[in-house]
């Protein structure tokens, strides 16, 4: 049996970034080192010459003035491990490119099915190493610190995964099961991100499926608007803890005692004041607690918006929302479809969670911008293909047949 090795790579590479399994980690970063990170500076290796499929766009300006913004930053500011993001961002998005080039609809589909198998079987074994501590595994009020979840990132990330991982089997017959999963994990875990990714999934699917244009879109409202009040209704008589999760009021108690969100927020807000230029990959939360004095569990401010204006700059930030733009108003067919919806999911959970440098982002956004390269080629090559034949129509036309006019005679 003959083994694609294109294909091969990009099962590997998308596993280890959905499964992500860390190698090492390290307490002043507060950053783990995941098998992934060392697929990205290997692989790049192997694809040198599908550098020429690289263009520019918004994704490229956006990465190279971060990458100049950072390097004139550290003369002020340093940098430490987390200021490497930047790079597995750049080699991600490079190797999107390369296997959005390479690799046909029918074989992303199909990967992307392979996708959710491994992580099914990494949610099986999972929960049957901790079969005696699931509490720990899925009870927020539990402590879970040594449990291994699926991202690195913790339970939330995990949840946020299985959601965003759902909207890339849109029009499969496993898009029920990944759904439900995504619904099932997101829930018991009370992962706010989770629940609204399976939300924005399940809201795509159903317009998919359409009667009329806005039948599926206004039922999905309406469902949402009776449950939101059903659930108000209910958490005001029994306590629910997955509608206390959206419960602005604990974001103030947290942000009273220096932690969560909100508190993040102003801190980064603070540290704006002072430069909008930017600190450089990696340095904006260590300079929140510098100028703070406030020392935060978190590695990055929960907002990929802020984070990109705290680290790149009010320059950065401009040219991602210029990417972000260009995503969603960009037309999309084929597989580009779903990978379009998964970048426009990441890009609305962005506003309360990831950091910006997520390696799986990047990949997509590589990827979503290699397909519609290859489409804007295609169209181009439609319409100059049908120019041709009109011309060529044009010069085979018989010559008019002379005048049987008796006048003319």
């Amino acid at each position: 049996m003959v083994i694609n090795r294109t294909r091969a790579a990009a099962i590997v590479l998308m596993a280890m970034l959905f499964v992500q399994i860390p190698l090492t980690h390290s307490t002043a970063s507060k950053s783990h080192i995941n098998v992934y990170h060392i697929l990205l500076l290997l692989m790049p290796m192997l694809y040198i010459p599908a550098v020429r499929y690289l263009k520019f766009n918004p994704a490229t300006a956006f990465l190279a003035v971060m990458v100049v913004t950072s390097l004139a930053a550290a003369a002020t500011y340093g940098g430490g491990l987390r200021s490497t993001l930047i790079v597995f961002a750049a080699t991600s998005y490079f190797l999107g490119v390369v296997f959005g080039r390479k690799l046909h609809d029918v074989e992303l589909r199909k990967i992307f099915i392979w996708m959710l198998g491994c992580c099914i079987v990494f949610l099986i074994v999972r929960d049957a190493i901790y079969a005696g501590q699931l509490g720990a595994v899925y009870a927020r009020s539990e402590t879970a610190s040594s449990i291994l979840y699926m991202s690195t990132g913790g339970r939330n990330i995990e949840a946020s995964l299985l959601a965003l991982l759902s909207i890339l089997l849109l029009g499969t017959r496993v898009y029920p099961i990944a759904a439900f999963i995504a619904l099932m994990t997101s829930a018991t875990m009370l992962s706010r991100a989770g629940l609204v990714g399976v939300a924005i999934s399940i809201g795509i699917a159903a317009y998919r499926t359409r009667k009329t244009r806005f039948y599926y879109l206004y039922s999905f409202l309406a469902m949402a608007m009776v449950v939101l009040v059903v659930g108000m209704v209910l958490s005001s008589v029994i306590d629910i803890p997955v509608l206390d999760r959206f419960n602005l009021q604990a974001e103030t108690n947290l942000e009273h005692k220096n932690v969560g969100r909100l508190a993040l927020w102003t801190s980064a807000g603070t540290a704006l004041k002072q430069n909008i230029l930017g600190y450089g990959v990696g340095n904006g939360v260590p300079l929140m607690e510098q100028i703070s004095g406030i020392t935060f569990v978190e590695n990055n401010v929960h907002n990929i918006y802020l984070q990109f204006l705290l680290e790149g700059g009010v320059q950065s930030l401009l040219l991602f929302l210029v990417v972000a733009a260009h995503i969603v108003l960009c037309p999309a067919e084929g597989q580009q479809r779903n990978i379009k919806a998964f970048l426009v999911c990441y890009l609305m959970l962005a506003f309360i969670e990831f950091s910006g440098y997520e390696a799986y982002f990047w990949f997509f956004v590589g990827m979503f911008y290699a397909r519609n390269d290859m489409r804007v080629t295609q169209l181009k090559l439609d319409a100059a293909a049908r120019d041709r034949i009109r011309r060529n129509k044009w010069r085979k036309l018989p010559a008019p047949a002379p005048s049987q006019d008796p006048a003319h005679a």
